[in-house]
C-alpha cells in the first residue's frame, strides 16, 4: 500500500494538483469498509475522467447518468505502484466474469506518481502494462488530479490502491484500502450482494407497476 500525503493544503485549480507520494510500502493492505470510513454513505457525483484505452468512450463527466442505476467498482491505481499491479488483474477477472451484467461497471483510474499527470505518459505506461498482463480492460485517467483531490478531501482517499463499491443510488457502500489477495473474494461477494439488491428493487418496482396498471411494462413482457 502506498500512502498519500500533502504537506499543506493549496487552492486547487484545473491545472494544479499537489500529490506527494511517500515511498513507504507495507506488507499487506488494510481493508476499510466499516461505517467509520468517511466515504461510507457519501454520494458520488459526475467525475471528469478521460478514457484511455478506448477513444470511442465518452468522458465520464459527460455521460448521463454517471453512477445512478448501476453497481460500480471504482479503483484508484498506478502502474508505478507494485500493490496496484498485483491487484488489478484480479479486479479485471471479476469484471470479465460480469461482462454480461449490464448493471455492473468497473472504473479503473490509472494515476501518476505525482501530479498533474502527463496524459500521454499515463496512456503509454497503462497500455504497456495491460498488454504485458493480457488484460482486456477499459481504463480511465484523471490528468488534472481533480477527481483525486475530491476523493482525498471528501471520501478518504489516502493510499494506492483504493477501491470503492458504489451502489445504484450513487452512494459508497464499501471501501478497500491497499491490497490483500483474499480481498478479491470479499469484493466479489459485495458486488453480487449489491447486484442482487438492485435486481430485487427492479422486480419490486415492476410488480408495483403491474399492481397499478394490471399490465407488465413493455420491456418485461417480452
Amino acid at each position: 500500500m502506498l500512502r498519500l500525503s500533502t504537506r499543506k493544503r493549496l487552492p486547487f485549480s484545473k491545472w494544479t494538483a499537489l500529490w506527494l507520494v511517500l515511498a513507504s510500502v507495507t506488507g499487506a493492505g488494510c481493508r476499510s469498509d466499516l461505517p467509520s470510513h468517511p466515504a461510507i454513505g457519501r454520494r458520488v457525483g459526475r467525475l471528469p475522467l478521460v478514457a484511455l484505452t478506448d477513444p470511442s468512450l465518452p468522458q465520464v463527466g459527460t455521460a448521463e447518468p454517471t453512477f445512478t442505476g448501476k453497481v460500480t467498482l471504482l479503483n484508484f491505481w498506478g502502474t508505478w505502484c507494485m500493490p496496484c499491479r498485483r491487484e488489478l488483474p484480479g479486479l479485471a477477472r471479476l469484471a470479465k466474469r460480469l461482462e454480461s451484467e449490464p448493471d455492473f461497471q468497473l472504473l479503473a483510474i490509472s494515476c501518476g506518481s505525482g501530479g498533474p499527470d502527463d496524459l500521454a505518459e499515463i496512456a503509454a505506461s497503462t497500455s504497456d502494462f495491460l498488454t504485458h498482463q493480457r488484460l482486456a480492460l477499459n481504463v480511465w485517467a484523471d490528468p488534472d488530479g481533480v477527481v483525486r483531490m475530491l476523493f482525498s478531501e471528501s471520501l478518504g482517499l489516502e493510499a494506492y490502491p483504493t477501491t470503492y463499491l458504489i451502489g445504484p443510488d450513487a452512494r459508497v457502500q464499501a471501501v478497500w484500502v491497499g491490497y490483500r489477495s483474499r480481498d478479491e473474494a470479499d469484493i466479489a461477494r459485495s458486488i453480487l450482494a449489491a447486484l442482487n439488491s438492485l435486481t430485487a428493487l427492479k422486480q419490486s418496482t415492476a410488480q408495483e407497476e403491474v399492481d397499478g396498471s394490471g399490465t407488465l411494462p413493455s420491456r418485461l413482457s417480452r
